[in-house]
């Protein structure tokens, strides 16, 4: 008898016999008020030692949330979820959310848990958020295995789940799989990519049958690889929150009997406190959402500290609202970080990443990578287009890899990018008026940053002129002119000929006791106009911030995220 098929003979009768389920609850610090929302934690049944790395996750977040954690098995898990259900109710709850700790949906011991929940009889129906599987941490967990390996170049990789028990599910499952591992790897360098996911044993299975059967389907699978390069080694991953009796009676341990010499396993590690973390977050994000736990990041530009302060200063009003945190950089994750942390350790609930960019599109990309809304948000569209960085920059310096997202238990939503809003508009007519002394002599030029793509720089110059058309139509009519340019300032091949074009605006303005108006239509203070401009006479504006305008158009942005986020839980199922 091989090596595995005595090691199954031995430890899978304790899989049939050996049920641990577990129905936890813990009550919140504070009672729980009638209609308040309770979560019930479901997942499958892992053994002692599995089952204790979800009780570390559960407990934490059992001591804030009215919650019960229940371990599926088999039809006797229906007693123990009505325990369950019963302990969330005594404790005032009357909405339930259940948050399953499954990577799919398409289990069989998730499929259980929800007919048997979708039975129960109650006031009211448990509203069931996604699978673990089916969030933007599963995806990370994977992929920090990657990140571990010293090598994944001209490297092939078998990711190994667990599970199945017929042909639909295993369809169904190795699809879940298989999306996950596209989204982990990508960025990584593997030569090929494939997936795996094993079944788990019949109740009337013979050990021995088992094995066998196991054993083949990782004898397929291991042909389909093609020949690593001379010197290389094929990376197996377990992927699968499956049994774990104890360190030597694991899923994991079973598979090092059935490695080739030129393959290295990497074995998946359940982190508890992300999982605690993943368990916050999805309570969050079906929770209402008041304005005094409402994070908020302005994510801007930055420069020195009298740009920065001119932000803060803007920005002061709503501090009293909202808990305010700031981003300054070209999305910086250590930056964006900093303030998801500090916004955690202030007791938000969700964020709202405010975008103090000039265009809806700069970093947004980057920065919804980063908190997993690339993932996770089926709006967020993925183009070239909305990468670009400062339009047209790129990160100072790129690695071999994917950087690491970022772990949240905060749920975010991204806003901002004021283009040609009409409060950007006006903020910028009132700076106008500041220095005017006779409009109808004064020549308005609204001046941009610009971008080095010819096609982008037209689409800020629409904006300009749909600017233009707001400030004629609100005042701004009184002026000789109003006309509008970009410097493409960081550009030196596309900048040369806007100096000039700015130039001679001003010097026409100039004539015939004419006098030019120069605005910068940025985020705050001024650009390079005194530096381009030098030796011509022109009246010099700011820019948007800080200016009780920008103030009302933050708090609009702040708004436009809370409803995306109510949006979301009405949405739930």
């Amino acid at each position: 008898m091989n090596p595995w098929a005595r090691i199954l003979r031995s430890v899978l009768p304790f899989l049939l016999t050996i049920v641990l389920v577990y129905a936890g609850t813990t009550q919140a610090a504070n009672a729980a008020p009638n209609n308040q929302t309770g979560f019930l934690i479901i997942a499958a049944d892992r053994g002692f030692l599995g089952n204790e790395e979800i009780r570390d996750a559960f407990e934490p977040f059992s001591a804030n949330h009215p919650a019960a954690l229940v371990f599926v098995t088999d039809e006797r898990t229906q007693q123990t979820l009505k325990s369950g259900l019963d302990s969330l109710r005594h404790q005032g709850v009357e909405r339930i959310v259940v948050l399953p700790l499954f990577i799919s949906a398409a289990e069989p011991r998730y499929r259980l848990v929800h007919q048997l929940l979708t039975q129960e009889k109650g006031n009211t129906p448990p509203v069931f958020a996604r699978p673990y599987g089916e969030s933007y941490f599963a995806v990370e967990a994977l992929a920090d295995r990657f990140h571990m390996m010293e090598q994944t170049t001209d490297q092939h990789l078998l990711v190994i789940g667990y599970g199945t028990t017929d042909d639909a599910s295993k369809q169904a499952m190795h699809k879940d799989w298989a999306r996950i591992v596209k989204q982990a790897s990508h960025g990584f360098d593997f030569r090929s990519t494939h997936t795996l996911v094993l079944p788990e044993r019949g109740t009337d299975e013979d050990g021995e049958h088992y094995a066998t059967r196991v054993t083949q389907q990782l004898t397929d699978s291991w042909k389909s690889l093609k020949p690593v390069v001379k010197g290389g080694q094929n990376q197996v991953i377990t992927f699968a929150l499956g049994p774990k009796h104890d360190s030597m009676m694991s899923l994991e341990a079973r598979l090092e009997w059935l490695l080739p010499e030129n393959a290295t396993l990497n074995n998946f590690q359940v982190k508890p406190q992300q999982l605690t973390m993943w368990m916050a977050r999805e309570a969050n994000r079906n929770l209402p959402l008041v304005a005094e736990d409402t994070g908020v990041i302005i994510f801007a530009h930055g420069s020195d500290f009298h740009w920065n302060e001119n932000l803060r200063i803007a920005v002061r009003p709503l501090m009293d609202r909202y808990k305010v945190e700031f981003a300054f950089s070209m999305a910086d994750p250590i930056t964006i970080e900093r303030a998801l942390r500090k916004l955690e350790q202030r007791d938000a609930k969700a964020v709202v990443i405010v975008s103090a960019y000039a265009t809806s599109t700069s970093f947004r990309t980057d920065i919804e990578r980063l908190v997993g809304l690339d993932i996770e948000d089926q709006s967020v569209q993925h183009s070239a287009n909305g990468h670009g960085g400062h339009d047209g920059h790129g990160h100072h310096g790129k690695s071999s890899k994917p950087s690491p997202r970022i772990l949240t238990s905060l749920p975010v939503v991204w806003t901002g990018g004021y283009e040609d809003n009409p409060l950007f508009a006006n903020a910028l007519l009132d700076r106008a008026l500041a220095v005017s002394k006779d409009p109808t002599k004064e020549t308005v030029i609204l001046v941009a940053h610009g971008a080095r793509d010819d096609q982008r720089n037209e689409t800020w110059l629409q904006k300009l002129e749909n600017i233009v058309n707001h400030m004629r139509s609100n005042g701004g009519e009184k002026f000789k002119a109003i006309q509008v340019a970009t410097w493409r300032e960081d550009w030196p091949e596309k900048r040369a000929p806007w100096i000039e074009k700015v130039r001679t605006m001003v010097t026409e303005a100039n004539k015939q006791g004419g006098k030019a108006i120069v605005i910068p239509a940025r985020t705050t203070a001024t650009g390079p106009e005194k530096k381009f401009l030098a030796g011509l006479e022109f009246e010099l504006g700011e820019g948007f911030a800080p200016h009780p305008l920008f103030t009302q158009w933050v708090d609009e942005q702040i708004q436009q995220g809370m409803k995306q986020h109510a949006t979301a839980i009405s949405h739930s199922k």
